[in-house]
């Protein structure tokens, strides 16, 4: 047990080690301050040990009856160390997961939105909070990514986030607290042991660790190595798939050409890449399964909690929920009533429509004499994209732009009357152009969902192409 002034000093060493060892120097320290005894402790040491900027940052989450008091008891505390501490009051809504689950990431979310850029949050976990941590994920079947559990610094979150005290133990936090007659608030939730971090805490650790005393020491070594372990992994996923853009798709044949195992492994790392929810192994499997064993002319869906990844030809296409091309909340409306003077939010698929006014090009201003309408495909639509051209059907000349398919019946069409003027802004009907020195107006269609691989958002230089 680390005692007395060797305690602070210990303590201290490990603090500023695992900063120093991470941390830019200079860069200031935002700590997440619950008001509990391992986060006072915390910010007790930034504020006496470090000579960078220090702030602090409570999370009122609500779920107490004394969440206020405790709040202002943290504003008090912080004071006293000579650290401004700012409260961020949430509402966690725990509907469809649990409630430990649901205050942590409305937690993470708002330290995230308010850090400022060059800041590294702080926060208090411990040993034995990494030992926790382990076993829940092992109890949910995690793989070599979940067992890594809680590094010491990541940036994966879009911030720094350090945790200094991961080599600390929770004896040796409460020993430097009690030696600096440091206050703090106990939540009365940490004993409820319906939760299952509070069941690992109060019920299975007290056992675990009077048989192997070093299982927090051993088991956080197996973390590190199993950190090192996922990153090897995904350098592996990278010379797999090669670099991954902002568009989220993947070539079929490149994905068929790995091993089983490293299928599985790239779109992980693919998954993670573009923030979406990894799938459990047997929705992975079945996933893979049902979209690379078909026929290139098919067309599969794989679908799980919040994602869905759709196939046309040789890639792969990955969608959140919400933005789902194929079958989207936003895809309501069957047309628009467009005032041509403003922009026409049509959704996150569909994006946002605007009019720029342009000479001897774009729509001829005659037709917007007349209210416009914005459609979408019905089938039977044409339009002469050339001048001297034929008259083409939609249906056609989406093809040959090879249009994902699900994209199709998502690309605006605006009409005055029953004339289509325009599509989107990838063409403009022959007869409803400007003629030279004529007054026009050109579609700019923004803000959409991808629809192709080589030329995402196509635009209005494919018109009088065909």
């Amino acid at each position: 047990m680390i005692e007395g002034s060797a305690g602070q000093a210990e303590l201290s060493k490990i603090f500023n080690a695992a900063l120093d060892s991470h941390v830019p120097a200079g860069a200031p320290l935002c700590v997440a301050y619950s008001g509990g005894v391992d986060s006072t402790v915390l910010l007790w040491l930034a504020a006496n040990t470090q000579s960078r900027p220090v702030r602090a940052v409570h999370i009122n989450h609500r779920l107490q009856a004394d969440a206020d008091d405790w709040a202002q008891h943290c504003v008090a505390a912080s004071s006293e160390l000579g650290v401004a501490c700012q409260v961020l009051s949430v509402q966690v809504n725990s509907a469809g997961c649990g409630l430990e689950a649901a205050a942590r990431d409305v937690r993470y979310a708002a330290l995230a939105e308010q850090l400022k850029s060059s800041e590294v949050l702080l926060t208090a976990h411990h040993d034995q909070d990494q030992l926790e941590t382990v076993l829940l994920q092992l109890m949910r079947g995690a793989g070599i990514k979940g067992l890594a559990a809680m590094p010491s610094y990541t940036t994966d979150k879009g911030f720094a986030h350090a945790r200094p005290l991961l080599q600390a133990t929770s004896t040796s936090i409460r020993c430097l607290a009690a030696e600096q007659q440091l206050s703090w608030h106990e939540d009365p939730s940490n004993t409820d042991t319906d939760l299952d971090r509070n069941f690992l805490r109060h019920r299975v650790l007290p056992v675990l660790n009077e048989r192997w005393p070093a299982a927090a020491r051993t088991v956080g070594r197996a973390a590190r190595l199993s950190g090192e372990a996922a990153e090897l992994l995904d350098e592996l996923a990278q010379a797999d798939v090669g670099s991954l853009t902002a568009l989220p798709c993947m070539d079929v044949s490149r994905l068929a050409q790995l091993s089983p195992a490293r299928r599985r492994n790239a779109l992980r790392y693919a998954l993670r890449h573009w923030g979406l929810a990894v799938p459990s192994e047997l929705q992975l499997r079945a996933a893979l399964d049902g979209l690379l064993s078909v026929r290139s002319d098919s067309q599969p869906l794989a679908a799980w909690a919040g994602v869905r990844v759709r196939r046309y030809r040789d890639q792969l296409w990955f969608f959140s929920e919400l933005d789902d091309p194929g079958e989207g909340p936003s895809l309501t409306a069957a047309s628009y009533d467009w005032q041509t003077g403003q922009s026409l939010d049509m959704g996150r698929v569909r994006g946002t429509l605007e009019l720029a006014a342009v000479t001897g090009k774009g729509i001829a201003g005659s037709w917007l004499q007349q209210p416009l309408v914005v459609r979408f495909r019905q089938g039977g639509e044409q339009l002469r994209p050339k001048l001297g051209g034929r008259t083409r059907q939609l249906k056609k000349l989406l093809q040959e732009t090879d249009v994902v398919p699900w994209m199709r019946g998502n690309i605006p069409l605006i009409y005055a009357g029953d004339t289509l003027l325009a599509v989107g802004d990838i063409w403009i009907d022959a007869d409803c152009q400007a003629a030279p020195n004529e007054s026009g107006y050109e579609p700019i269609w923004t803000n959409h969902a991808p629809l192709n691989k080589v030329s995402p958002l196509l635009g209005s230089r494919l018109s009088g192409n065909l």
